[in-house]
């Protein structure tokens, strides 16, 4: 029987106070939605401000959004710049912001398929604030990543596979539309054409997804609770020593991750370390900062640059190397 491995530090450093951020540009009622490492390794915050009207329909209650861009030097671990994009009040309920060449991809995690036709959840907003573009990419959306060469990769949650709001609904007025993210994962162009969709595995739910540095995708999914990268041509499928993780990063070698743990243990993370094809044991990851332990309230792990949100409101990062 192999020994359980000792617990390791998992060094963070103090990026941002949300609070003062919030303070200092007078959006102290704005709510932080998302935050993620975008394709050109800056931070990227969406803040929402709730506009407080309520027409019967949520997915299209209007809020206000700003986007925060920081721009980071990871080796020093500390911010360049920081600079807020007013996007105005938008009436519709985004739960994710990308960054896709010089612009912007807001995207709400559920549409709905209506009368005439499914919702457009995807929208490219440039950086005044102007609309140039909006999609469908499906209902239920569980995460989502933009690679360096603007192709959107989404992977989708029960509902989205299996279909709700309209999709997938033989009895409305539109009879049986299948759900878009009944593959459970896509990858799309830019303009929101499918490049790739995921035939192989049987995808229940896509758990979590991420980007190594050579801009493979890994994906995380249920019920086989398996680990695939995948360059969209070849795959290589690894058994995981842990269930119901929703996030995880690859490190730069490519050899190392760390996982969110999984259920019931979401405020918890792990190394595991890839050797001859398998991944070995688990080892629990205490997240640190300046010697203390840092309370995590949520993770953003799409990237070997990674983002934890402490439970005293300051975004930390670390880097997967």
């Amino acid at each position: 029987m192999s020994k359980t491995l000792k617990p390791q530090n998992l060094p963070l450093f103090s990026i941002m106070d949300i609070d003062h951020l919030c303070r200092e540009n007078h959006l102290e009622d704005a709510v932080l939605t998302d935050f993620s490492v975008g394709w050109n390794r800056n931070v990227y915050l969406l803040l929402e401000q709730p506009s407080g009207n309520q027409d019967g329909d949520r997915l299209k209650t209007p809020s206000t959004y700003t986007v925060v861009e920081i721009k980071m030097d990871w080796t020093e671990q500390r911010m360049l710049e920081t600079t807020l994009f007013p996007m105005g009040l938008l009436k519709f309920q985004f739960h994710f912001l990308r960054p896709t060449g010089d612009d912007f991809l807001l995207l709400g995690a559920r549409c709905a398929y209506r009368e005439d036709g499914p919702d457009q959840n995807a929208w490219i907003i440039n950086r005044e604030g102007t609309v140039l573009s909006r999609f469908c990419l499906g209902d239920g959306i569980q995460n989502c990543v933009v690679k360096a060469d603007g192709a959107i990769i989404t992977g989708y949650f029960d509902e989205g596979v299996f279909g709700n709001y309209g999709w997938a609904d033989s009895g409305s007025v539109h009879g049986y539309v299948p759900p878009v993210g009944e593959c459970g994962l896509i990858a799309w162009t830019p303009e929101g054409t499918p490049l790739w969709k995921n035939e192989k595995f049987s995808i229940c739910d896509c758990y979590a997804i991420s980007l190594d540095e050579e801009q493979n995708l890994w994906f995380y999914y249920y019920d086989e609770f398996r680990l695939v990268q995948t360059n969209f041509k070849e795959n290589l499928v690894l058994d995981l020593p842990l269930q119901g993780s929703g996030a995880f990063s690859v490190a730069s070698s490519g050899e190392t991750f760390l996982f969110q743990g999984g259920y019931q243990k979401h405020d918890k993370f792990y190394y595991l370390t890839r050797k001859d094809g398998r991944l070995g044991q688990k080892q629990e990851a205490v997240p640190t900062c300046d010697g203390s332990k840092i309370a995590v309230e949520r993770c953003s792990l799409l990237d070997s640059r990674m983002l934890f949100l402490g439970k005293n409101n300051v975004l930390y990062g670390s880097a997967l190397d």
